[in-house]
């Protein structure tokens, strides 16, 4: 089971996950473009290796940073998880909150419609 990533250990996620690539702190840094402190992103950067999200590897003086989760795999579990504890596991439940807070586009609800046909197939 995926640990839970607080919103600033998302920000830095979604970062590695976007560049496909190795980042060094200071990369990290740029592109999360919040105006963070670069000791704040090492913390963080930190606390993502500990909870097993990145691996770390120091080439020369700095630290290389790649994810050992997938964002695919993170998304899964995290809807999982709200559709368990908001919508006691019924995603019946959620598609209906959904609708009902807010208008759908005749294009939403053929996408939808086709996600739903997609799925009675498997």
């Amino acid at each position: 089971m995926l640990k839970r990533l607080s919103e600033s250990e998302l920000d830095v996620m979604l970062v590695v996950w976007r560049a496909q690539e190795a980042l060094d702190t200071g990369e990290v840094a740029r592109r999360l473009q919040k105006g963070w402190k670069i000791q704040a992103v090492q913390v963080v950067l930190g606390r993502l290796v500990k909870k097993g999200y990145l691996s770390c590897e120091k080439i020369g003086r700095l630290n290389y940073y790649t994810p050992l989760v997938a964002e695919a795999d993170y998304r899964a579990a995290e809807t999982e998880t709200f559709v368990e504890k908001l919508y006691r596991n019924s995603p019946k439940s959620l598609i209906a909150a959904l609708v009902q807070s807010q208008p759908l586009s005749k294009e939403d609800f053929e996408e939808i419609r086709a996600l739903l046909d997609r799925g009675e197939e498997s």
